[in-house]
């Protein structure tokens, strides 16, 4: 790799940046190497998608699966990058249909819990 190309591990490290808004500092041990190596290094910098779309396809399968601490990340990720309250709701709608109303319900909560946040 060029000095240029940034390592997987750093690569992945600042995606997760972009999308989460957070600094990665806990050891890569396990599937951490493999968050920041596979997923935010490779998936997320994938050409076809925006970082937008990618957030909501996240969002709402989060939301449908019931990760409440996944999804409150990439929810104040996706806040934090311009996501407003009203998208989200919306697509808490959308989950509810097709998810099941349970999932929208939890997910539209713990959304709504982030934008109230300060």
């Amino acid at each position: 790799m060029s000095d240029e190309t940034p390592l997987p591990s750093e690569q992945g490290k600042q995606t997760y940046q972009r999308i989460l808004g957070e600094a990665f500092d806990k050891p890569l041990v396990g599937i951490r190497e493999l968050t920041l190596d596979h997923l935010f290094a490779q998936i997320w910098n994938r050409e076809g998608l925006s970082d937008r779309e990618r957030s909501m396809v996240t969002i709402a399968l989060l939301a449908f699966q019931g990760h409440r601490d996944q999804l409150m990340a990439h929810v104040r990720g996706a806040k934090r990058r311009g996501m407003s309250r009203d998208d989200v709701l919306e697509l808490m709608i959308h989950v509810a249909h097709y998810g099941g109303w349970g999932a929208g319900a939890s997910g539209q909560a713990a959304a709504m819990k982030v934008y109230d946040e300060p």
